[in-house]
């Protein structure tokens, strides 16, 4: 098959840093930083199985310890926050990291929605994202901001100081409609992890049949895709580990082997190649194994390998 446009590669934030001691966080991005990596993501878990960092507080950390990568997360839970907080935050952090954020924005486990007060909208995350993200931009760019939305009205509302430039909003999810929504409020989109890459070939195809009905450009659209990862040439090991991690942190197994690359550094490196043919701009490596014999693998093997499957 033809060779692809080398994706921007992301590297997800160890899970285990929730409790790793800080001396060992920040040696970890000296370390990141020094290879070839474009980004560094973390995702946010309001409640989860598994202990994860708060993604503001910890790209906040990042930012110190950083100078050259882009800081993403991959997505913010939107009804958790609120557009005033969000934007708040989210711009300080912008600033602390001069300017390298990117904010996925996703609606969260709708298992939540009762707690965080959202009424009548809460079988209607669409609604929900699509005035998060309108208020988070006006917010960004504007002053005495005035919000007559049902879920979130605010008036004469001013956030300082402002992010660096208004940084790129990607939009999660895995529907038509969530292709939709990404192009009409945002710049990219960001499909989930456990989506098998079946699921996301089916969505790629339709993307610049979507792009052209909202009159959107593809030229200026960022396509990102979170990919569990796991360099294991032995499949029986592999599967093992790919149930236990699924099994932990989404309750089931189920869709995991599918939805993780897996393999030998060759067949790892022609699987993320081959998302990168289908349109995938941004590449967010989640490794299932955070061990330091893996991460070796990762950034030693992988990452060249990707390079030249992409250039060959």
């Amino acid at each position: 098959m033809p060779a692809a446009p080398r994706p921007r590669i992301g590297l997800n934030l160890p899970l285990s840093f929730a409790g790793a001691a800080p001396a060992a966080i920040a040696a970890w991005f000296g370390d990141v930083e020094a290879a070839s990596v474009d980004a560094l993501w973390t995702l946010d878990q309001l409640a989860g199985r598994m202990p994860t960092p708060e993604p503001i507080a910890l790209l906040g950390f990042a930012a110190a310890h950083t100078t050259r990568v882009r800081l993403g997360i991959a997505v913010l839970v939107a009804p958790g926050r609120g557009p005033i907080a969000a934007a708040k935050q989210l711009a300080s952090l912008d600033r602390l990291t001069g300017g390298r954020l990117v904010v996925g924005v996703g609606s969260g486990d709708r298992r939540l929605f009762p707690a965080l007060r959202l009424g009548d909208w809460e079988d209607r995350p669409g609604a929900v994202l699509d005035e998060f993200l309108t208020a988070v931009h006006r917010l960004w760019t504007g002053t005495g901001v005035t919000h007559d939305g049902p879920i979130w009205p605010f008036a004469d509302v001013t956030v300082t100081p402002r992010p660096v430039a208004p940084p790129p909003l990607w939009v999660g999810g895995g529907s038509v409609p969530a292709l939709r929504r990404a192009l009409r409020l945002g710049s990219g989109w960001v499909a989930a992890g456990r989506q098998p890459t079946a699921r996301f070939a089916e969505l790629a195809v339709r993307l610049d049949e979507v792009a052209e009905q909202e009159g959107r450009a593809r030229d200026s659209f960022s396509v990102a895709k979170r990919v569990y990862l796991l360099v294991e040439p032995d499949q029986a090991r592999a599967h093992r580990t790919i149930d236990a991690w699924f099994g932990a942190f989404y309750g089931t197994p189920d869709h995991g082997r599918e939805a993780t690359v897996h393999g030998d550094v060759a067949t790892c490196a022609e699987q993320l190649a081959e998302l990168a043919r289908l349109g995938v701009t941004d590449l967010i490596l989640h490794p299932l194994d955070e061990s330091p014999r893996h991460q070796a693998a990762v950034l030693g093997e992988l990452l060249p390998a990707i390079t030249a499957a992409s250039t060959g």
